[in-house]
């Protein structure tokens, strides 16, 4: 379907990634977001004959992501920064991977092992959590042993706490087990890497280089403000992790907290998480956090939207602004908890919440769960000497080295923590840390700096999709309860995308074969006349008005102003091309004449088609009968020229413009600028004695092409009842 694994001239180059759409910016790996949204926009709507295509996607995407079905459960960190958020609604990057996850998962277990010997030497990576799998895959891809250590009978880290309810633990497992097949790497499992220097007795082992990955897999004591708080020995107060833990394993009865009220105590995912997973073991429960309910403040809850609007569904009480002085019992049993006004989460560096002890409200409860944040496991940290002399990890936050050995790299929520994307990124980070450290190579040279391109110009936006959850009564149990795209819904979906990107790190249009290879606008100084018209007509603030030298004889004599496109964030649309009235801007490859060969000199009709919209899930050759037809990148590429040309010149006695839908065009309006200049020449051709019935414009979207052949046939009836045209 499309030339995703052996078109290299499709690929991203790390070289023009200077500017990204801000969601890939926003995405810690960097996930090719913009290009697979493109390919999923053009799937067919057939399921079966999709599937084809989702597998390549899939491919893609796994290669630099093996996770990317997991993260379409549990991970859209990407719509926080997207352009549409605030023009309708974030794309939901999410559910489009997820919707890729579920075709894709059951193929995993059929897709062969990486075919890489091993020759590079053993690289011991501690810890199986996102972190430590990202960079045994990484580094196996490129030809090293890899063995990964862990203190657990399953990989997946932290992943692991989250409930079943959000993420399958058939998806989990599936994609661990797969990447560790595919990738080739050993694994040692319930092992803890213990002694009095662990790092050192892998050495001895043949182990050239080390990635310590070991998480945060400690819960973090309560305090108010730097006091702990004391509930050592009360009965039924526990950490949420200790009991997301043993829900995970399927230890706890469906009737666990039945007629009990349950508190949490916490304002992140991992609180909510054991908040909904409390409720569905039939307690009430009640989730006291020290963060405001307004998510824009600077005290903002942290928790995603979508976990505290199913918490409120499922009849969850939240309190907000709270601490917790004393949690206090009766005969050792857990009665209570007395809870400070919380006046301001964070100081001006960040920490230190500050409380009126004098505001006091006291909520009753069987069970108190803890979910405030998890520490690392110091005694591997410890006996390696990976501390400096504050007591602080000695590791370098760009390439991962620690400061103290040169062959140990530290990554994930064990230096800093962060979501799961993070530590994925920190793993591959690392990956090729390790990788230039044992070919003797510089660390520093491989880091790139990104900036997010703005949001193009657009004059309507389409409604986001509304959430589908099953109802609140039906799903207290540990099934899916958010219901995933179908194929119709991961199109339009796909298709809402602004494509923020430049072309140069997408070229979806490329590997799909719209076009051969991404053209470049060019402008010729001389025949620029700084109207500025090309500004306005670029959606995409590309085109701008520069001072330029005027040098004659050697001298600076002046200054001109002229038009100058920045090709890193070009998109080739062809607009400004169309609007510039003096013909001083062009496109290389030239699509005109690209177009102009197509034209046959004979009477007929001559039909543009947008590639975007009309035919382009057709089968090969299914219109190569069709000798009227042009097939365009966008219609804002046909300008007045072309359309009179094929009157004048070509001899057509009609010509048809099949566009995009309305607000619907790949180039944001490149459908509007057809329509307009159609209007203009309808008078214009009046002026030639040509009939304003023999040019038509529709705008519509036709995957298959199966109404072209229908609208040609009907602009050739309505011209031979026009007769000839008279020249």
């Amino acid at each position: 379907m499309w030339q995703l694994r052996n078109d290299e001239g499709a690929r991203v180059e790390a070289a023009v990634k200077q500017f990204l759409a801000p969601c890939e910016v926003k995405c810690p790996i960097k996930e090719h977001i913009q290009r697979t949204n493109v390919m999923i926009s053009m799937l067919p709507d057939d399921p079966e004959k999709a599937k084809a295509g989702v597998v390549q996607i899939g491919d893609y995407l796994y290669e630099k992501n093996p996770f990317f079905t997991v993260c379409g459960y549990i991970c859209g960190i990407c719509e926080r920064e997207c352009n549409y958020k605030t023009r309708g609604g974030s794309i939901k990057r999410r559910l489009l991977k997820r919707f890729l996850s579920d075709t894709y998962t059951p193929y995993l277990s059929f897709k062969q092992p990486l075919d890489i010997t091993k020759d590079k030497g053993k690289v011991a990576v501690i810890g199986g959590g996102p972190g430590g799998l990202f960079c045994a895959w990484e580094l196996s891809k490129r030809g090293y042993d890899v063995t990964i250590f862990d203190n657990n009978p399953k990989l997946g880290g932290a992943v692991r706490y989250i409930p079943k309810y959000r993420l399958p633990e058939s998806v989990l497992d599936t994609a661990i087990d797969s990447l560790v097949r595919i990738g080739g790497i050993s694994v040692e499992k319930n092992l803890k890497v213990t002694g009095d220097d662990p790092v050192e007795d892998l050495r001895q082992q043949g182990f050239r280089a080390f990635f310590i990955a070991t998480g945060t897999p400690y819960p973090r004591p309560l305090t108010l403000g730097i006091k702990p708080v004391e509930w050592q020995g009360v009965k039924n107060v526990e950490y949420g992790l200790t009991f997301l833990d043993q829900a995970g394993r399927n230890e706890l009865p469906p009737d666990y907290y039945k007629g009990k009220k349950v508190i949490v105590i916490g304002g992140g995912n991992v609180a909510f998480d054991a908040a909904r997973t409390a409720v569905r073991l039939g307690g009430k429960v009640t989730v006291v956090c020290l963060e405001r309910a307004d998510k824009t403040h600077r005290d903002g809850i942290p928790a995603d939207i979508e976990e505290i609007e199913g918490a409120e569904q499922e009849g969850i009480h939240i309190i907000y602004s709270r601490g917790v002085k004393e949690i206090m019992s009766e005969n050792g049993q857990f009665t209570k908890i007395d809870c400070p006004k919380c006046t301001c989460v964070f100081d001006d560096k960040g920490f230190n919440p500050q409380f009126d002890r004098n505001d006091c409200e006291q909520v009753a409860g069987d069970v108190l769960l803890i979910t405030i944040g998890q520490m690392w496991d110091r005694s591997l940290l410890q006996n390696s000497n990976l501390f400096d002399d504050k007591g602080r990890l000695a590791v370098n936050p760009q390439t991962h080295q620690s400061q103290k050995f040169p062959d140990v790299f530290l990554g994930g929520d064990v230096r800093r923590v962060g979501f799961m994307v993070d530590a994925m990124a920190e793993g591959t980070q690392a990956a090729d840390s390790i990788d230039r450290y044992l070919k003797g190579e510089s660390l520093q040279d491989w880091l790139l700096r990104y900036e997010a391109s703005d949001a193009p110009a657009r004059k309507l936006y389409k409604a986001e999709p509304a959430a589908k959850w099953t109802p609140p009564d039906t799903r207290m149990n540990f099934d899916m309860f958010e219901i995933g795209f179908t194929l119709e819904d991961a199109i339009a979906e796909a298709r809402r995308c602004l494509e923020c990107g430049p072309c140069s790190s997408c070229k979806a249009c490329v590997a799909a074969g719209i076009q051969p290879a991404l053209p470049a606008v060019k402008v010729d100084e001389e025949l620029c006349s700084g109207c500025g018209i090309c500004v306005s007509a670029c959606n995409y603030h590309t085109c701008e008005m520069v001072d330029t030298e005027i040098i004659f004889e050697g001298r600076v004599v002046g200054q001109d102003r002229v038009s100058y496109t920045d090709p890193l964030l070009c998109k080739a649309c062809g607009q400004c091309v169309s609007a510039c009235p003096a013909g001083a801007r062009s496109l290389s490859p030239d699509v005109a004449a690209a177009v102009r060969e197509k034209i046959h000199d004979q009477p007929g009709i001559i039909c543009f088609a947008c590639k975007f919209s009309w035919g382009y899930t057709a089968d090969k050759g299914k219109f190569a009968d069709i000798k009227e037809l042009v097939p365009v990148i966008c219609l804002g590429k046909v300008d007045t020229h072309e359309i009179l040309s094929a009157f004048t010149k070509k001899g057509a006695e009609g010509v048809l413009l099949l566009g995009c839908g309305q607000d619907d065009c790949h180039f944001q309006d490149g459908n509007h600028e057809a329509q307009k200049r159609i209007f203009l020449l309808h008078r214009v051709l009046e002026d030639f004695g040509i009939e304003k019935e023999r040019l038509e414009i529709v705008t519509s979207f036709d995957p298959k092409g199966e109404n072209i052949p229908v609208h040609i046939n009907s602009l050739k009836d309505r011209v031979k009842s026009l007769g000839p045209i008279r020249r």
